[in-house]
C-alpha cells in the first residue's frame, strides 16, 4: 500500500455548511475522477444522507462515512439505513458526555456492535479529562480512534498522538488547515520511533518545507506501512490542495 492511498476524506459538507449538497456531490465525483485512488470517503452528517442519495447521478455510488448525531443512539440509527447510491462504509461518533467520557465510550462501543464488521467506527475523543481511559475502552472494542488537529496546540496534538500510538489504537485526524499535513505524518513516524512528545510537537511546528518533503521521500516501504498502521483516515475539506502537496512525496523507496 502506498502512503496515501484510499486515506483522504473529503469533509466538505462538515466543514463547509454553507455548501450545497449538488455542489458537494459535484466536486466530491470530480475529486474521485483525479485522485480516485487517494479518496477514502465523503463524510456526510447523518441529517444528509437522504439529500446526498437523491441528487447523486443514476448508477453511480459514493463510499460515504457518517458524522452520527446523537452519541451511540446515532450509530444505531444507522443499522438499518439503505439508500440508493450510498455505501457506508464507516460511521464517526463522537464522545458527548465530558464528564464520564469512559462511560460515553462504552455506550458507542455497546451500539458499534449492532452494525456488523463491514462498518468502520471512527471514534471522536475529545481532548478533557479521562480521555485516556475512552481511549483503551475504544482499542479493546477493535474500534478507530479520531481526533482534531490543526485549531489544537501543538504540543496537544502531539501528547494525543502519543498517546493512540501507546495504546495501539489505530486512528483518523481530522482538520480544518489545508497545511501542516506532512509535518504531522512524520511527527507519527517519529513518535512509533520512541520520539517525546516536545520533540513531537517541534515538528509539527516546523510546517511544510522541502526538509520535511526530503525525509518523506526516502521513507521506505516499511515505514509507510507502520504509519499506515496507525494512521487510517484523514480528514479535510481542502482536498485537492492537500493531494497536491502529499503527491510530490508519495514515491517510497523499497517498494
Amino acid at each position: 500500500m502506498e502512503l496515501f492511498d484510499s486515506l483522504f476524506d473529503d469533509e466538505t459538507l462538515v466543514r463547509r455548511p454553507q455548501t450545497t449538497v449538488a455542489a458537494a456531490l459535484t466536486g466530491h465525483l470530480g475529486l474521485r475522477n483525479t485522485y480516485g485512488s487517494m479518496l477514502a470517503t465523503l463524510v456526510v452528517p447523518d441529517r444528509q444522507l437522504a439529500e446526498v442519495a437523491r441528487d447523486l447521478p443514476a448508477g453511480v455510488r459514493v463510499p460515504v462515512s457518517v458524522i452520527t448525531s446523537g452519541g451511540a443512539g446515532g450509530l444505531l440509527g444507522l443499522v438499518r439505513r439503505d439508500l440508493p447510491g450510498i455505501d457506508i462504509v464507516s460511521a464517526e461518533p463522537a464522545l458527548r458526555d465530558f464528564d464520564d467520557l469512559a462511560g460515553s465510550a462504552a455506550r458507542v462501543v455497546s451500539a458499534a456492535a449492532e452494525l456488523g464488521s463491514d462498518i468502520a467506527i471512527f471514534v471522536e475523543l475529545p481532548y478533557a479529562p479521562g480521555w485516556d481511559a475512552a481511549v483503551e475502552l475504544v482499542e479493546a472494542a477493535g474500534l478507530y480512534g479520531k481526533i482534531a488537529a490543526g485549531e489544537a496546540p501543538s504540543r496537544q496534538t502531539a501528547e494525543q498522538l502519543s498517546i493512540l500510538i501507546e495504546a495501539d489504537l489505530p486512528f483518523k485526524i481530522t482538520s480544518r488547515s489545508a497545511g501542516g499535513w506532512l509535518p504531522l505524518l512524520t511527527a507519527v513516524d517519529a513518535l512509533i520511533d520512541g520520539a517525546n512528545v516536545d520533540d513531537a510537537a517541534t515538528l509539527i511546528r516546523s510546517g511544510d518545507n522541502d526538509q520535511v518533503r526530503t525525509d518523506m521521500s526516502a521513507w521506505e516501504q516499511t515505514t509507510l506501512s507502520r504509519i499506515r498502521r496507525r494512521i487510517r483516515r484523514l480528514g479535510t475539506d481542502q482536498v485537492a490542495d492537500v493531494f497536491n502537496a502529499c503527491v510530490a512525496v508519495d514515491r517510497p523507496r523499497g517498494s
